[in-house]
């Protein structure tokens, strides 16, 4: 039980902005509870984005525009810009157009250049306009689902991707999580969510969904070894955005 505190704790230390001012146990058996809690860390998220849908749509006259702008915003509060900041990285290593090596080195500068500026506005107002169009028309259960599920494909990525330095947390964590109960914990929140997206919304959303999150994750797993060589904690930061940009996405599909 407290390896399973430590882990909450620990998630909400590394993953969100929200202050978790105590020096925190990192063995082995907390390292993995961190990331078993990340899709409830995310289920949290998604909690706090469709109370403030709910309250825009039922409560006021406002545009969803003006609410989709304040839930973004309320994503990059919650979060700290730790997801946005890792994309921007991405977007400035890839499209630096160098070899491996140096798109590496890229990432670790914290300078943002012209490249990872252009990815980023792009993804911020790609995501405004997408929840705009969904957020008063689609159900709020899709809303508290989508951060859950991203963070279960986290999962699948951080125990089937390899890192790709050996330095840095990303490899530190690799090393220290025990995969085996992390890749168990994943079919367990799988079909938890698959369950409660057919109750809950309909077995087509539910396929929709399951299906973008499997293709996704395997071409962008391929994608991460082909030009990085493996994973960074900025990749991961990408893949949250990436793959909440896409899942919203596809809701728009059903409305």
């Amino acid at each position: 039980m407290r390896h399973v505190v430590n882990g909450i704790a620990l998630a909400f230390q590394f993953f969100s902005a929200i202050p978790v001012k105590k020096e925190l146990p990192m063995e082995r058996k907390d390292i993995t509870a961190m990331y078993a809690a990340l899709p409830f860390l995310g289920l949290f998220f998604g909690s706090a984005a469709a109370i403030t849908a709910f309250v825009f749509r039922d409560f006021t006259e406002l545009s969803s525009l003006i609410a989709a702008f304040f839930i973004t915003v309320l994503f990059v509060i919650l979060t700290g810009g730790l997801h946005l900041d890792g994309l921007a990285d991405v977007g400035d290593a890839y499209f630096s157009y160098r070899d491996r090596k140096k798109r590496l080195e890229i990432m670790t500068d914290p300078r943002i250049g012209a490249f990872g500026t252009m990815v980023l506005l792009f993804a911020v107002i790609g995501k405004i306009l997408i929840i705009s169009e969904i957020i008063y028309q689609a159900s709020l259960i899709a809303v508290l689902f989508i951060p859950f599920l991203s963070r279960t494909g986290l999962l699948l990525l951080f125990n089937t991707l390899g890192s790709a330095k050996e330095e840095g947390l990303a490899f530190f964590f690799q090393n220290k999580a025990n995969k085996k109960s992390l890749l168990a914990a994943s079919a367990l929140y799988l079909a938890i969510a698959l369950s409660g997206l057919v109750i809950l919304l309909g077995w087509k959303i539910a396929l929709a969904l399951s299906l973008a999150l499997a293709i996704s994750l395997g071409l962008y797993r391929n994608w991460c070894k082909r030009h990085f060589g493996g994973a960074t904690g900025d990749l991961f930061g990408a893949y949250i955005e990436g793959t909440e940009w896409l899942l919203w996405a596809i809701l728009l599909f059903f409305i």
